[in-house]
């Protein structure tokens, strides 16, 4: 959108004209923050408040969101006459962590040649840590399934148990990272306390130590490293501090609501001199934090207290019709004004910035509402409702190709069933009409389906499948096209071809092509530029597997995004080989499809948004969580009962493992160090009562539940599907419909 087409609305006109200080926005979903944010940064720069030596830092969540401001800011200085990529940098939080310690790794206290263990590494560290735990504590591991776990219950019980160990390390780690506590200091903390500890707190701290052991022998840092790192870095010296303050003049945050206390920390320190910070952030949407050290007090409470902050509203918005709008609306003044725990009243969300529809002048104006706009559907069981949500789903793509749609789904498990649902109604032949962003995103999937179907080439190169195979993975990445197309000639004639002579030809050998079987010039050019490709690969097998992905990748690939892909995971098979030495091609080639398959979860943060939007025809099936940012003309919310978003805290939950005698490790441990952590801030002793703490963590969670269904509500453009299951399957009992669903829709 350029600046002829967009007119500042007066909210975003004031937004736009800030100058400097600490500032505070709320902006509602659709509210055109990300263009606000452009306009303000042009006119900081056309108006000269930038001093020469300095720039404007634009912070924020995602590398798809720095992509897309920094294309926003870009064309707004074009049409200018400024020059488009000068006097702003956009990073994201990591991202600005990493650039601290890289310019000064000594004053981060880490040796300038350092490695990040990303998420995809972390899969494995992490792992290893709870393998060593059990290794050396077996029996009391053991102890805490229930006793009267049947025989035939008792594996389950353990990978449950097995599972819920690693979550509970993991967030423990997260927790005491963020409070800059090192494994030593945490198990020093724990030991001065009077009162009885939780043991999965214990337990936590001594993963945490293991942890942090592999971590250090290996050389590398985790992403929560890197902030710590870099506050230490900014801590170490002032005059460092200083000189990057006065390169970043002002300051810019995006998605301030998910930032931790010690990633607020960082942009404190820079802007300290000059306290031009402004926060951009919903506080409704905020849906990290029972799962990241995240709070959304620290944007919606604690940051407007500083001396000076001005508070403004970005409260229109021209996304949803306006009975959307109206339905996300009575949500949030429900869950401020009548929901029944007192305490989920003030912690939820906040009716003090509704969405505002635009007006009949605005050119992003809302789509107009329209009957049966918003349904409401009780179905008896899970298989029936996923089955009919994707019936409805493809039913509207049919008859609307030019028009988006979504499937949000609480669990990728649920997710998973739609999926299943949609390969049964499809006819044959019929285009996928579906995409599956449920684990490992499409972009990740595609890039190493290429990867993998051309180490199985390298593998086996006399296979003609394995040339089909890769022939269709590079059509998938290339075009989007089914990885089957029907009536192919060329992956007939790739079949019957002989395929080491098309590999490697010679004038005195056998022809590759079966000479019965006509084929066409651009057939023949097609299937000699894919053998080309292959040949050089076989060549190149002997190389390292890392620097094999990598020469295949650069052969590929063109876009920075895959490339980006690709070289994690070939940094991800190195150390793969290296951790299984015994292991050939045929095995890489085997995980890396499981990749490809969503088999196997491959996550970087560096990945975990690669830029995608939704196409028209196409169905986006995914959770509510990766959903947020995006919008759909339709939208089915799946799932919405009592279990998925409860309302009681005295109630059974979700997290709560039978075979814990309904235990949840991970928020006890989480509740009872923060509780430390604050008294020990206070300098007061911890009220470590198991009951209460727990009952706090889950008036968090519904609290939080409740933000997220806001944030799916409010990802519908024209239409909303609101659905639950009587019957959750599997024998697991019935449902009831999510609280708020039921007054929403009795009071609509």
């Amino acid at each position: 959108m350029t600046v002829q087409t967009f007119r500042l609305r007066p909210e975003q006109e004031a937004i736009a004209a800030y100058a400097g200080g600490l500032l505070r926005v709320s902006a509602v979903p659709g509210s055109g923050k990300t263009q606000t944010l452009a306009a303000l940064v042009a006119r900081l720069l056309k108006d000269g408040r930038v001093p020469p030596e300095g720039e404007i830092l634009i912070v924020t969540f995602t590398n798809s969101a720095v992509d897309n401001i920094r294309a926003r800011v870009r064309g707004l200085l074009t049409e200018q006459g400024a020059l488009g990529d000068v006097g702003y940098r956009v990073v994201t939080l990591h991202g600005l962590a990493y650039l601290i310690i890289r310019e000064r790794p000594d004053l981060a206290g880490t040796d300038p040649d350092f490695a990040m263990d990303d998420e995809g590494g972390g899969q494995q560290t992490l792992p290893e840590a709870v393998r060593w735990y059990r290794a050396r504590n077996d029996a009391y591991w053991r102890s805490f399934i229930a006793n009267d776990t049947a025989a035939r219950s008792r594996d389950k019980a353990e990978k449950g148990w097995a599972n819920d160990t690693e979550k509970l390390a993991r967030d423990v780690i997260r927790q005491a990272k963020n409070l800059r506590w090192s494994s030593a200091r945490l198990k020093a903390v724990l030991e001065a306390q009077r009162e009885p500890l939780s043991p999965f707190l214990t337990m936590g701290a001594a993963l945490y130590a293991r942890y942090e052991e592999l971590l250090r022998d290996a050389g590398r840092l985790d992403f929560d490293d890197l902030i710590v790192r870099a506050v230490l870095a900014l801590d170490n010296d002032e005059a460092f501090r200083q000189r990057l303050g006065r390169r970043f003049a002002f300051i810019l945050e995006d998605e301030a609501q998910d930032s931790t206390p010690l990633q607020e920390e960082i942009l404190s320190r820079l802007s300290r001199d000059h306290g031009n910070w402004a926060r951009v952030g919903d506080p409704n949407q905020a849906i990290m934090t029972t799962f990241t050290a995240s709070s959304v007090r620290f944007f919606r409470e604690e940051f407007p207290r500083r001396p000076g902050v001005r508070d403004l509203p970005l409260s229109v918005s021209g996304r949803s019709a306006p009975a959307i709008i109206a339905l996300a609306n009575r949500l949030a003044a429900w869950s401020e004004g009548a929901h029944p725990e007192i305490e989920v009243r003030a912690r939820a969300l906040s009716a003090q910035t509704l969405i505002r529809p635009t007006d009949e002048n605005d050119p992003q104006r809302n789509p107009p509402d329209q009957p049966g706009a918003i349904q409401a559907i009780a179905f008896p069981d899970e298989e029936t409702q996923a089955k009919r949500v994707a019936e409805g789903a493809l039913e509207y793509v049919r008859q609307n190709p030019d028009r988006t749609c979504a499937t949000l789904a609480p669990t990728n498990r649920f997710g998973q069933l739609i999926v299943d649902a949609f390969e049964g109604l499809l006819k044959p032949g019929e285009p996928t009409r579906y995409e599956d962003h449920l684990n490992n995103s499409v972009g990740v999937r595609n890039v190493a389906d290429v990867l993998a179907s051309a180490v199985a080439v390298c593998a086996s190169p006399q296979r003609g499948q394995g040339l089909s195979d890769l022939r269709k993975a590079l059509r998938a990445l290339a075009d989007g096209a089914p990885r089957k197309p029907k009536n192919d000639h060329v992956d007939t004639l790739l079949h019957s071809a002989l395929v080491e002579r098309l590999l490697f030809p010679s004038p005195l050998g056998e022809p590759p092509l079966p000479g019965k079987v006509p084929v066409t010039e651009p057939e023949l050019r097609e299937i000699s530029a894919l053998s080309r490709r292959a040949a050089k690969w076989v060549r190149a097998s002997a190389l390292p597997i890392d620097q094999l992905l990598l020469t295949i990748a650069h052969d590929t690939l063109t876009e920075e995004a895959d490339l980006a892909i690709a070289h994690s995971l070939a940094v991800t098979a190195r150390r793969e080989a290296a951790q299984n030495p015994v292991w050939d091609l045929p095995q890489l080639s085997a995980q890396l499809t499981d990749i490809a398959r969503n088999k196997q979860r491959y996550l970087s943060r560096s990945l975990l948004e690669s830029g995608f939007v939704p196409r028209p025809g196409i169905i986006t099936v995914t959770t509510l969580h990766k959903a947020k940012g995006l919008e759909w003309d339709r939208v089915y919310l799946t799932c919405l009962d009592a279990n998925e978003f409860p309302h009681d805290a005295d109630a059974q939950f979700r997290g709560e493992a039978w075979y814990l005698g309904g235990r949840d490790p991970a928020l006890e441990a989480r509740v009872q160090l923060e509780e430390i952590a604050t008294a020990l801030r206070e300098g007061r002793e911890p009220a470590l009562d198991a009951r209460a703490l727990a009952r706090a963590g889950r008036i968090e969670y519904i609290a939080e539940r409740l933000r997220l269904l806001y944030v799916g509500v409010t990802r519908a453009r024209r239409e909303l599907r609101l659905s639950y299951a009587s019957e959750r399957g599997q024998g697991r009992g019935r449902n009831v419909p999510a609280l708020a669903l039921a007054d929403l829709w009795s009071n609509r």
